[in-house]
Order: structure tokens, then sequence, then C-alpha cells
């Protein structure tokens, strides 16, 4: 997987941070401050959460239930992973590829609760309630507010010679410093 990233620590106090790797990208912007060899950065502004929330259910006569994940202008939204519990057993996961999901065949089952995730842009939506009924689409809303944008508050780094080792909840990244 082609992998790019850089941090910028400005002389001001601010700064920038891009990273682009498969099909995830990222960016952020903040202040940050030194303690020695450490620093801290504070992103700022801070971000807003991308959620998914209930939207219209429509009518689909003739059809299985289904479920939409779409942005606010309509489309379908691709890589969206759910989470489905059931009136019993175990719940099942699943992935909507960017069209209406349905329930596998064999499912007889009834979805009580689905909870809508994007891992790697750290988007968990609440446990929402279903009422899946055969003949009907239960479409859920994408909000995308600062989708993308990484919240560093918080994010601790160690600075050695040439190398700043910055500390994430999602892992440790190294970046070496580049000749201006």
């Amino acid at each position: 997987m082609e992998l790019v990233a850089g941090i910028r620590l400005n002389p001001d106090g601010t700064f920038l941070y891009g990273l682009t790797v498969g099909s995830l990208d990222e960016r952020a912007r903040g202040r940050w401050k030194a303690s020695g060899n450490r620093i801290e950065l504070t992103s700022d502004p801070r971000p807003i959460a991308p959620v998914i929330t209930p939207a219209k259910i429509e009518a689909a006569p003739s059809r299985p239930f289904a479920l939409r994940i779409v942005a606010p202008n309509g489309r379908d939204i691709p890589g969206v992973d759910l989470l489905l519990e059931f009136d019993a057993g175990e719940p099942l996961q699943s992935y909507a590829a960017g069209e209406p999901w349905t329930l596998p065949v064999e499912e007889r089952r009834t979805p009580r609760f689905v909870t809508f995730s994007m891992p790697s842009y750290r988007l968990r939506s609440d446990r929402l309630p279903l009422d899946a009924k055969a003949g009907t689409v239960a479409n859920f809303t994408l909000t995308p507010n600062d989708f993308g944008v990484a919240d560093l508050t918080g994010v601790q780094g160690e600075i050695q010679g040439d190398t700043l080792t910055l500390l994430r909840p999602e892992g440790t990244m190294q970046f070496r410093r580049a000749e201006k």
C-alpha cells in the first residue's frame, strides 16, 4: 500500500499534518507546544465528527427489507461497516458497498438495531433502532461534518535527533526531518 504522511511544526507554534494511505486521507492543523524533547498537539479548530442518523423509510413493494447509507445529497456511501442485532441470537457483521444492503437470503431473524462504523475515520454511529419490514428501505444519512479531519488534541510526541515519534491512540507514527 502506498503511504504518504507529513507533519510541519512551524516556528510560530502551529502545525499542519496530512496522511494518505490506501483509501484513507486525513488532515489536521492546530497548535503545538514543547517541553524539552516532548511536544503536545492541540487541533484548532477541533473537528466535528461525522454522524449517521435515521432518515426516511421508503416503500419498496415486493422487495426484501433493505438499508441505505446516503450522503446529504442522496448518493449512496460505500465502505460502511454495519452490525445488526436481532430479536434473538448473535449479531451479524456486514458491509455496505454503496448500494442498498439486504439481509442474506438464509437469514430468518428480525433485525432490531443497527450500528454503523468506518473505523479508518473513527466513525461509529449510535445503536439505532430498526423496524425491519419487507417492502421497505430504511435510509440513514451520513452527515460528513469534518470527515477526514483528525483530532490530534492531546497527542504527544517525542523528538530524538531528526525523528519525531507521535503516540496516537491508533498507533505510533514516526517522521524524519526533511531538508529545507
